[in-house]
């Protein structure tokens, strides 16, 4: 089979490499009991109240396991599966039938409802459906490996939550899907777990794949199917990375994290992403210089109830205790759009794209803006608190924002509680209007951080998730680079600094090219942090601003590309001569 790319959406950072591997997650159907149970309805009764509560066992003990693993909150998960297991809503009804048929049916109804919250909750529903009728029948659950010990790449139509938390990452590379949710627990449970995993590849990913050779990009959202020498090298992480290998030798692994040898020369801050406290202390070890976007809102998604202040709190400074005395910057909740939120309906929009997202929605719900900045305030009272507004479009946004967070401090005091004396307001940059009002934005921010999946997303009017448009989600788009270099110039007019915490800090050309326009920090995927610093090496400033110039005024994507492929060379030369 000929190479071929497969675009999807991402849902998990870092990168694969290895076999595909099609997992079936077997439906939970509508097959009775024998004919000699059915006849004693005391018997099944009995047997299914005994697979029922086996099953709550299970899921609570999987709980502890991963709570060890990925934090409390992605325990919880399962947690709250135990207790559908023991739920008399599903338990009594299913006495009447077989687990399978009541946990399927109310599913599909889950799956029915307008509320995408809801839509994915269905997931859990059959997760232990699945769960009980394997208890019910002895089967066993599906192997999630490959038998002849090579690294997997699983691919399926979905994953139950519970098998991507039992998943060895020594044996599986990453996820591929064809369906699946960014907020739903599978992709959750994947990036608490740092587990590379790219949903919604749709049709084109197949049974008839199984055994291919595959390259699985977690930041782009792509599965290149037999890749290329070539494919390898482009992907951060990736590496050289050898198809076929053995166990062990996927791209970057959580336990096989490479440190950074040496910093770049440049002085450029090379931080991490993170949205677990797993993923935070994965960081530390990388070698990041700090953390320049927490991901708050994968805190949020998968709940009922949003979590309350003591609970915030208690995430918040163990985030910031696994950095020590580096700088951790929180970004406020960022849902809608894409990244719905079951516990705050909002009403259907038209375009949730451009609708009531990130900092707008904040400042809507005045009470959820409220506790969550509260909980970062208070959670390291001790060190500056840096909080990051996201989807900002107008001054206007950045000043109501900013008074909201004044009141929360005050009322903060007012109750007794310890705040940080020092409080450092940064706005991402995903709106081209706010770009070109960074000279007015800058003297009443403390730095920029430009996100630059939504920045392309909005510049380019090319929805992300639309695998049509792929070809246009580039950060070498001539426009972006334009964008770009406006922000950075309008900030260090005013003396404030400008970070990229988008995907496209994780690519070594599109870095160097950033850092000449005037970037002083990089945020990326903890398993990217050593690539990032080892790609600056031997770039030394006048070159990068040089290119960075020419860049601006390049008229194509292919022009920017050759630029910055330019770039690529100085750099290996110039390590060549350091060493």
């Amino acid at each position: 089979m000929a190479r071929h790319l497969l675009i999807g959406r991402a849902g998990s950072p870092g990168a694969a490499v290895g076999r595909l591997l099609w997992v079936d997650a077997a439906e939970t159907g509508q097959s009775a009991p024998d004919a000699d149970r059915a006849l004693d309805a005391i018997v099944e009764a009995d047997r299914l109240r005994a697979a029922m509560a086996a099953a709550a066992v299970e899921l609570e003990d999987l709980a502890r396991e991963t709570a060890g693993r990925a934090g409390e909150e992605i325990g919880a998960i399962f947690e709250a599966q135990s207790l559908f297991a023991r739920d008399p809503g599903i338990l009594d009804p299913a006495l009447a039938a077989i687990a399978t048929g009541v946990t399927a049916e109310q599913a599909d109804l889950l799956a029915g409802v307008g509320d995408a919250y809801f839509r994915e909750r269905a997931a859990d529903l059959r997760d232990i459906g699945r769960r009980v009728a394997d208890l019910l029948s002895d089967r066993t659950r599906p192997v999630l490996h490959r038998r002849d010990g090579q690294t997997a790449i699983l691919a399926a139509d979905d994953l139950d939550p519970s098998l991507v938390a039992a998943i060895r990452p020594e044996l599986v590379g990453g996820i591929a899907l064809v369906g699946g949710a960014p907020s739903g627990h599978a992709a959750i449970v994947a990036r608490a777990l740092g587990i590379p995993l790219v949903l919604g590849l749709g049709s084109d990913l197949a049974r008839e794949l199984d055994g291919r050779s595959g390259l699985l990009d977690g930041d782009a959202g792509r599965l290149v199917v037999e890749p290329a020498p070539d494919d390898l090298t482009a992907v951060p992480g990736a590496g050289s990375g050898v198809l076929g290998a053995g166990a062990g030798q996927t791209a970057d692994r959580a336990d096989e994290i490479v440190p950074v040898a040496s910093p770049n020369r440049l002085g450029i801050l090379v931080e991490a992403n993170v949205g677990s406290i797993a993923e935070a202390e994965l960081a530390a070890r990388a070698g990041a210089d700090g953390i320049g976007l927490v991901r708050t809102e994968l805190l949020f998604l998968g709940r009922t109830v949003a979590p309350g202040l003591a609970e915030q709190r208690a995430l918040y400074r163990r985030i910031a205790d696994a950095m020590g005395d580096r700088p951790v910057t929180f970004r406020t909740l960022d849902v809608g759009g894409d990244k719905p939120a079951g516990f705050e309906p909002t009403g259907p929009e038209a375009n949730p794209a451009l609708g009531v997202r990130g900092l707008r929605l904040g400042l809507r719900r005045e009470a959820l803006f409220e506790t969550q900045v509260r909980a970062i305030l208070e959670a390291s009272p001790e060190r500056p608190a840096r909080i990051l507004l996201p989807m900002v479009s107008s001054l206007e946004e950045l000043r109501a924002a900013r008074s909201a967070i004044e009141r929360a401090a005050g009322r903060a005091r007012a109750e007794g509680a310890t705040i940080s004396m020092e409080i450092r307001l940064g706005v991402m940059v995903e709106v081209p209007g706010l770009a070109l009002m960074a000279d007015q934005i800058a003297p009443e921010v403390d730095f920029f951080s430009i996100g630059t999946n939504d920045l392309i997303q909005y510049t380019l009017a090319a929805d992300r998730t639309n695998p049509e448009l792929a070809e246009l989600a580039t950060p070498f788009q001539p426009a972006i680079i334009r964008l770009i270099g406006t922000t950075c110039r309008a900030a260090s007019a005013h003396g404030r600094s400008v970070a990229v915490c988008g995907e496209a800090a994780a690519d070594p050309d599109a870095a160097a090219l950033f850092v000449g326009l005037g970037v002083g920090e990089l945020s990326v995927s903890p398993r990217a942090i050593a690539a990032v610093h080892a790609a600056l090496t031997g770039l030394d400033p006048a070159t990068l601003r040089g290119a960075a110039s020419a860049a601006e005024q390049a008229p194509t994507v292919a022009a920017v590309r050759a630029i910055a492929a330019g770039l690529r060379s100085a750099g290996s030369i110039g390590r060549r001569i350091a060493g």
